[in-house]
């Protein structure tokens, strides 16, 4: 073994969103301080957006990093055939998209590639969510990944940054900005599991041909079905299949829409 595979590894995981872009940007900057060596770690859900997967590589090339990208064993829409609903956060069971796409990607990773010293960051922000308010309390810590086996330590440089410095980061180091934070995503993953109605709806405007494979999946689930219908979270109190939904919010907005009081609002449409 050389001096060089005895050094440790920083490995970043990339989602290609705002967050994980300052994080990783940090954690190299300590990689080359130390002479550590640095991998940039991207999960291909196969559910995300060819932007975003243009800019994970591009992002690794501006950094001069190795990029290291991992897949799932199936697509999404393999998967949904196996698994014919739409994934939601809870129950846990319900969440099989996580399990599949990220995590056994990501717990095979560990196992091969992770070495004691070596250093795990991810770019996670307590105020995103109460889930990681509760799950993360320091910026240092450590975790056992049970099915690679694996006593990780793991970093979190954004842990207490609020969304503020995070854009004031990205502009004073020059990170090159991905064109799909513009509908407030990282754009790596739209199983729908904790989407909203709103998030969707940016989305698949922004991008018809993600809104058109959405509707396909939705005819894949239902086509395997064996047993009632399935409704993503977002659309479960109301029981509206996503396709019809979609075709709705993807149409072009027509006079028709406009309406007060039965009569169609002329004067603002001038």
């Amino acid at each position: 073994m050389t001096l060089h595979d005895a050094m440790p590894v920083i490995h970043c995981f990339f989602s290609g969103g705002r967050d994980s872009a300052v994080a990783c940007y940090i954690a190299h900057q300590v990689a080359k301080l130390r002479s550590w060596k640095f991998r940039l770690i991207h999960v291909d859900t196969t559910i995300g957006l060819k932007d975003t997967e243009e800019y994970v590589k591009s992002y690794a090339t501006w950094l001069g990093a190795e990029l290291v990208v991992l897949r799932p064993d199936h697509t999404f829409e393999e998967y949904v055939a196996m698994y014919p609903y739409w994934p939601h956060i809870y129950p846990p069971r319900l969440r099989w998209c996580y399990h599949k796409l990220k995590r056994i990607p990501f717990e095979r990773y560990l196992k091969m590639s992770y070495r004691d010293g070596d250093l795990l960051v991810l770019g996670v922000r307590k105020s995103e969510s109460l889930f990681r308010e509760r799950e993360y309390n320091s910026v240092f810590t450590t975790k056992f990944y049970s099915e690679s086996k694996v006593h990780a330590k793991i970093w979190l440089p954004l842990l207490h940054i609020s969304d503020t410095i995070i854009d004031r980061l990205i502009e004073k180091l020059g990170i090159p900005k991905s064109p799909v934070w513009r509908i407030g995503s990282s754009g790596d993953c739209f199983c729908l599991a904790g989407a909203t109605k709103q998030k969707v709806a940016r989305a698949v405007r922004a991008y018809p041909e993600l809104g058109e494979r959405l509707i396909k999946i939705d005819d894949i689930i239902h086509a395997n079905r064996k047993r009632g219908e399935s409704y993503p979270i977002f659309l479960k109190k109301e029981k509206i299949r996503l396709k019809v939904w979609l075709h709705d919010v993807m149409r072009q907005p027509t006079l028709s829409d406009y309406k007060y009081e039965g009569k169609a609002c002329q004067d603002c449409m001038l």
